[in-house]
């Protein structure tokens, strides 16, 4: 079983690694909102949009990103308490949330809960079986 759990740390680092790249596409809401806003754009069309548009797109980027970006921490962060075999529960809540992001979060989390459930991996963690 201590096999499945260097395969769920390294999956939990590739998919860590794959949020957070996913997340900066998330900074194209943020460059749209600041077009909208800008003096060039209101030159080029003659009328700009209506200042909130810009100013949602451009807050809900940042937020969306910010979001995106601490799910992949985390997830790193998770991997590496694999490796050392700490942090059992932080895991497992890290596996919940990935359960969110359907398919390949779903598939990881129920994989993570897999593992982490068994008695091996429990005594490997140093508790009671």
């Amino acid at each position: 079983m201590k096999h499945h759990l260097s395969t769920l740390s390294v999956l939990h680092y590739v998919y860590g690694v794959f949020i957070c790249l996913m997340g900066f596409a998330l900074l194209s809401l943020v460059f749209v909102g600041t077009a909208l806003n800008s003096p060039w754009l209101q030159a080029e069309m003659g009328e700009a949009p209506p200042l909130f548009v810009g100013t949602f797109l451009f807050t809900l980027g940042w937020i969306l990103f910010i979001l995106v970006e601490v799910q992949g921490v985390l997830n790193l962060i998770s991997a590496r308490m694999i490796d050392k075999r700490k942090g059992r529960t932080f895991t497992q809540v890290i596996a919940g949330l990935n359960c969110l992001n359907i398919p390949f979060g779903l598939a990881l989390g129920i994989f993570t809960f897999v593992v982490l459930g068994d008695r091996e991996v429990r005594a490997a963690y140093g508790l009671p079986e």
